[in-house]
């Protein structure tokens, strides 16, 4: 498993629409595309990739942003990080979100 940040930079730039471009610009830039974490998730053939630390906030918007970046170079699976997110290693990965607890 590899747990990887990321940047959903339509979503950011959506939400801090009165900051300077290159101010935008530099966020983005400190960060990981999904296109580049799908690269990274695919050359070390992790079993489950997620998402933490995501730039640009959560809701629709980012999520379909991530899942269609990530998806041009990485087939695997992958989650969108939550708060109290909780994984179970063993012979499997499992993923159990709040509303499973």
């Amino acid at each position: 498993m590899l747990i990887h940040e990321v940047v959903a930079a339509k979503a950011l730039i959506a939400r801090t629409g009165h900051f300077a471009a290159r101010h935008q610009q530099a966020i983005i830039e400190h960060h990981t595309t999904p296109e580049q974490a799908g690269e990274i998730f695919a050359n070390i053939g992790a079993e489950l990739a997620v998402y933490s630390h995501i730039v640009g906030g959560l809701g629709k918007d980012s999520d379909d942003e991530l899942i269609e970046g990530t998806k041009k170079t990485y087939s695997g699976r992958f989650e969108i990080g939550e708060d109290l997110m909780a994984f179970e290693i063993g012979d499997e990965v499992k993923v159990i979100s709040e509303k499973q607890r």
